[in-house]
């Protein structure tokens, strides 16, 4: 399963799956607050004075965030698509857990050593009557990424990020290619012990 996106766009899609607490009728300026708190929360943790701490020590840290604001599950079973009931309840809980540790590993290591990125937000840009979309670009170490985070006004949840492009490309579209072409010939325990090789050598 190769990767087809750059190593700091990939660690940028880290803190796109957002689930934005706030509601249609608080306007479409509260989705587009909530991203930027959300974004910026994380950033004020990665760059603390702990910062140098091995992701494992800020495992637990990151992820109590994280679990109140963020749906990794959601997104996962989204990039998996169809594959995602060939996996039985065990292995949904391990593939869950390996990719997201990868995710946020590669989120903090791209992120904790350098200086913090420079965010810019757009205003949000109406799909439909329950999509919007929020244009973005963040700025680290020279290199300049265009992010565009698409969000879904959710019964009982609010505006939560269900995809994010990162210049043009969709996560979760290239997510499921690649778990597509991977269950084209290989089985769900390939694909297990595939990310826990690559969580090793993250």
């Amino acid at each position: 399963m190769k990767a087809r996106i750059p190593r700091i766009a990939f660690a940028l899609l880290s803190i796109s799956v957002a689930v934005l607490s706030s509601r249609a009728d608080d306007g479409l300026d509260a989705p587009k607050n909530a991203l930027e708190s959300t974004i910026h929360e994380l950033l004020e943790v990665l760059h603390a004075d702990n910062s140098q701490l091995p992701y494992d020590a800020k495992r637990e840290e990151i992820i109590g965030i994280l679990n109140r604001q963020f749906s990794f599950d959601v997104i996962i079973q989204r990039a998996l698509g169809r594959n995602w009931k060939r996996l039985d309840e065990i292995q949904q809980r391990q593939v869950s857990t390996l990719v997201t540790d990868l995710v946020l590993q590669a989120y903090t290591k791209e992120l904790q050593d350098g200086p913090k990125p420079v965010l810019t937000f757009n205003d949000p840009e109406v799909l439909s009557k329950s999509k919007i979309e929020i244009d973005s670009t963040a700025v680290l170490n020279g290199n300049k990424v265009n992010l565009s985070y698409r969000l879904a006004n959710i019964r009982g949840r609010g505006w939560q990020v269900y995809d994010v492009l990162v210049e043009g490309v969709s996560m979760v579209s290239n997510y499921r290619k690649q778990f597509d072409e991977h269950f084209q010939t290989k089985s769900v325990g390939d694909l297990i012990n595939l990310l826990k090789d690559k969580l090793n050598k993250a």
